[in-house]
C-alpha cells in the first residue's frame, strides 16, 4: 500500500505536521504536491510562505490549484519582484482575478511601448 491511499483518512494536524516536515527538510521521499488536496486554506498559505521565503519554487506550481486568488496573486508578484528566481510566472495566470490580468496586460503594453520608444531614440542617433 502507498501512503497516498492514506491521505484521506488522516487527520488535518498530523497531515499539516508532515507538510511542514517535507518543506523543513526532515522528511524526504515524501511529494509535499500530493498533500495539497487535503490541506486547509490556513496551512496552504503557511506553506506557501515559507516556500517562498526559502525560495523553493518547486512546491509553488503545484499548490496554485489549491490555493485562493490572494495567495496566488502573492506567488505571481513574488516570482515578478525577483523573490523567485526562474519560477515562471505564467503558471498562475489562469487563476488569477480579471482585474489583476487587466493590470499585468497594461502593464506589458507599457513596456512594449516604452521600449518601442527606446528603440526608436537608439536609432535615430545613428
Amino acid at each position: 500500500m502507498k501512503y497516498t491511499h492514506l491521505l484521506p483518512f488522516m487527520e488535518k494536524e498530523e497531515l499539516k505536521k508532515v507538510a511542514f516536515e517535507i518543506v523543513n527538510g526532515e522528511l524526504k521521499g515524501v511529494n509535499l504536491v500530493t498533500l495539497y488536496p487535503f490541506l486547509d486554506n490556513e496551512t496552504l498559505d503557511a506553506i506557501v510562505d515559507l516556500l517562498i521565503e526559502k525560495k523553493e519554487k518547486s512546491g509553488l506550481a503545484g499548490a496554485i490549484p489549491f490555493l485562493r486568488k490572494e495567495k496566488i496573486k502573492e506567488i505571481y508578484e513574488a516570482a515578478e519582484s525577483g523573490q523567485l528566481p526562474n519560477f515562471n510566472s505564467s503558471v498562475c495566470l489562469p487563476f488569477l482575478d480579471a482585474d489583476k490580468i487587466k493590470e499585468i496586460f497594461r502593464d506589458l503594453m507599457q513596456k512594449a511601448s516604452s521600449e518601442a520608444n527606446d528603440d526608436v531614440e537608439d536609432e535615430s542617433e545613428d
